[in-house]
């Protein structure tokens, strides 16, 4: 080899020529020996790119994705949220496994999609035309009566029967949903952080209802701007609906309201697209009509909810990887919290909850595969 080549060269040269002929020699028999071998010399190379010690990367020589990679991005982080909200096989095996998931979907299947729509189907299908029938046979100088008798027929069945059924569906599918969600968890053997105190908890309950109240008022405000009054209502209403998804997730891990906020507002594309479909069935329906709608298949999200995993942008802007959609609701429910501080003259825990702590990257929390 070369090494044993330079320790003869640095070793003292002979004289002779003879010496140094079968010096050649020996020298030339050995390399030969070595190629044989497998092993080969030590050929000098070009020196690779790859061979070269690879400086360490600073941010300013990472390449930024392009808006095109961006934009690919977002359409698959949404296509994952609406895929994983109707992946129905996940239910099939909540199902299967779970008995207190089978009764208490087949009853909200009965209560609403049986019993409340099926009494405004009724209404709306048989007994108006009716109504309308018995009007074409009342002569025109009587019409008045007949018109008035169906106007009466109509409030009176809302007010005794649709609003009464609304309203116990209300409570049942609460009952039910919680059912549902607690055997769905329990199967997904989801870990559970360690709870903090009672008063904690408290607030952070009041705060998330504040803000769920305050979110829906601002919706359907959003409503009527001209023009983009109802994107931007279908849009919120998308996000809205995986908030009632994630829920009883959250709810089960013990996750403050600001974690929640954080998580959502980092996952904000995947969480659009798991309530989009959900949200699609109950956009066109009428009053009434999108409740029970929501209500017959809101089981089923809840299942896919806890077995999804959402996924975040990683290509995209630091703006655009969370976006702060409860801004305006956080800041008008933070001072409302401090109103009621006020009038209580009440400790620092509305303090603690007008200053959360808002983290810089959405990876500090993340959701825990059940």
């Amino acid at each position: 080899s070369l090494d044993h080549i330079r320790v003869c060269h640095s070793a003292p040269t002979p004289t002779t020529p003879e010496a140094q002929k079968k010096r050649v020699q020996n020298e030339f028999r050995s390399l030969m020996a070595n190629v044989g071998s497998g092993s080969g010399p030590s050929v000098p190379r070009k020196t690779s790119s790859s061979s070269i010690p690879s400086k360490p990367v600073t941010h300013a020589a990472v390449k930024k994705a392009s808006w095109k990679e961006i934009i690919k991005e977002f359409a698959v982080v949404f296509a994952t949220g609406v895929l994983d909200s109707v992946a129905l096989h996940r239910c099939v095996i909540f199902l299967v496994k779970s008995e207190t998931i089978r009764s208490r979907t087949l009853q909200c299947m009965m209560l609403n999609g049986v019993i409340f729509l099926g009494s405004i189907m009724l209404f709306s299908w048989v007994i108006e035309p009716a109504l309308r029938g018995m009007r074409s046979l009342v002569p025109e100088e009587e019409a008045w009566v007949a018109d008035w008798m169906g106007s009466f027929f109509s409030t009176m069945y809302q007010v005794l029967w649709i609003y009464p059924i609304y309203c116990i569906s209300f409570v049942l599918n609460t009952v039910m949903y919680q059912e549902i969600a607690d055997s769905a968890l329990s199967l997904r053997k989801a870990k559970v952080s360690k709870s903090g105190p009672l008063l904690d908890r408290l607030m952070n309950e009041v705060f998330r209802l504040l803000l769920n109240v305050v979110y829906i008022i601002e919706i359907n405000l959003m409503s009527y701007l001209p023009r983009i009054g109802n994107p931007l209502f279908f849009i919120h209403s998308c996000w809205l609906g995986s908030i009632y998804c994630f829920e009883y997730r959250w709810v089960h891990l013990r996750w403050t309201s600001n974690e929640r906020l954080e998580c959502f507002e980092g996952h904000w594309v995947y969480f659009f697209g798991f309530g989009f479909p959900i949200s699609l069935l109950t956009f066109f329906c009428p009053r009434f009509v999108d409740s029970g709608v929501f209500a017959l298949f809101f089981p089923l999200c809840i299942m896919t909810a806890i077995a999804a995993e959402p996924k975040p942008l990683k290509l995209a802007p630091t703006f655009l990887k969370r976006l702060p959609v409860f801004a305006v609701v956080q800041g008008v429910s933070c001072v409302l919290l401090k109103v009621f501080e006020g009038q209580l003259g009440g400790g620092s825990v509305a303090k603690t909850q007008s200053q959360p702590t808002r983290h810089t990257s959405s990876s500090s929390v993340t959701m825990e595969k059940g």
